[in-house]
């Protein structure tokens, strides 16, 4: 586990990287889990393009890291890290949870050795789904994590079932992976500037299930929907475990192209537009121009958030509750969008999802908001990652 020296305060560089951000945060952080300063803070957008492609956007994800780390390494010449958390979102991993039962007809007994076996058989199974999925060869597929969320022993959920004699054992399993040579090439810009720390990648949905079940605590569960530059990622969060993850291709960034056809707007006009507007820094009439682009888009992103939904609910209706995150979760237009009672089918009471928003002043107690917009919707999500990266920095 990384971060395993005793320190009474340790430097951690989270590194959020997106389709269209890449975001530095360099926080200290205690053995409680408080973190104390925010010591650095870069936000590098990509270049907005008009027709992207994936590969295009990777080589400006690399550029952008290598430029935020030499940044980052000038401003903060005297902070030794001690980790660095690299946090990728869709498009750059693939994910899937397993729920993997054993039964027989003679009592068995749970140990260290069936686990770790019974580990290793879904991860060379979700490996070589994983090669056909990126359409790459099986070396060319690295797990980055495969973490047991939940076990049930004949039938009830148990924490720790290690010595157990049961005749049936059920185990949710996290499982995600990322291309080894995008990987690799994020380690060696990385380590080109920070040399030896310890670096630790994961992808985005599994520490914001951490962190979120512990801020909203509902017993229910919840819906994140995160509204990336150019994809948008949906998950469930259902009795304990992250069940289900789902992406489509649409993000922010067509709202803003949308924007710039229909105002005759170059793309870096019409992407600060939107972000006044989000922020309610217009005047009514061009703000009413603004939510009348937004509008014309409403609709496809409903069909696509539906498609989602759908296979996210199988046989039973989805929680109340809908996180909506990214940088346009803070236009009124997307919360109302969301809100539809289209999507009221879906839920377990047959209304429409509570839709729960944050900006960073929400988080005013639980980290230190100095020198960060408070009503920056972008902010966010880099927020809810360090205080992940933080809590469970000091596991061991």
């Amino acid at each position: 586990m990384i971060f395993s020296k005793k320190k009474e305060s340790k430097n951690i560089l989270v590194v959020d990287i997106g389709s269209s951000s890449v975001n530095y945060f360099v926080f200290a952080s205690k053995p409680n889990n408080e973190i104390t300063e925010f010591s650095g803070i870069i936000h590098s957008r990509l270049p907005l393009l008009e027709n992207p492609e994936f590969k295009h956007i990777e080589r400006h994800v690399k550029k952008a890291l290598g430029e935020a780390s030499q940044e980052l390494q000038k401003k903060n010449k005297n902070v030794k890290l001690d980790a660095i958390y690299v946090v990728v979102s869709a498009p750059w991993y693939l994910c899937e949870t397993k729920f993997v039962k054993i039964s027989r007809r003679e009592k068995f007994k749970i140990t260290s050795d069936l686990l770790n076996k019974l580990m290793a058989e879904e991860i060379e199974l979700f490996k070589r789904k994983s090669s056909e999925k990126f359409s790459t060869k099986y070396e060319e597929v690295e797990i980055v994590e495969y973490e047991s969320m939940r076990f049930i022993v004949n039938g009830y959920p148990i924490k720790n079932p290690f010595g157990k004699k049961v005749q049936e054992l059920e185990v949710s399993i996290y499982l995600s992976a990322v291309l080894r040579s995008f990987k690799g090439d994020l380690e060696d810009i990385l380590r080109h500037f920070f040399g030896g720390v310890e670096i630790k990648i994961v992808t985005e949905p599994y520490p914001l299930f951490l962190i979120l079940s512990e801020i909203l605590n509902t017993d229910e569960g919840f819906i994140v929907v995160d509204v990336g530059g150019e994809v948008t990622e949906v998950y469930l969060v259902q009795k304990g475990i992250l069940e289900n993850v789902k992406t489509f291709i649409w993000g922010g960034n067509l709202v803003v192209r949308r924007l710039a056809s229909l105002l005759d707007l170059n793309l870096g006009e019409a992407s600060s537009l939107f972000k006044l507007s989000s922020n309610g820094e217009l005047k009514p009439d061009t703000n009413g121009k603004i939510t009348k682009a937004v509008e014309g888009i409403c609709s496809q992103w409903q069909n696509l958030l539906a498609q989602s939904l759908s296979g996210l609910r199988k046989n039973s209706p989805l929680p109340q509750t809908l996180v909506l995150l990214g940088g346009v979760a803070g236009s009124e237009v997307l919360k109302g969008c969301a809100n539809s009672t289209d999507f009221a089918s879906f839920t377990i009471l047959g209304k429409p999802f509570n839709i729960v928003t944050f900006k960073p002043e929400n988080f005013d107690g639980r980290v230190p908001l100095a020198g960060i917009d408070r009503k920056d919707p972008q902010m966010t999500l880099p927020l809810l990652l360090a205080l992940s990266a933080s809590k469970y920095a000091w596991k061991k």
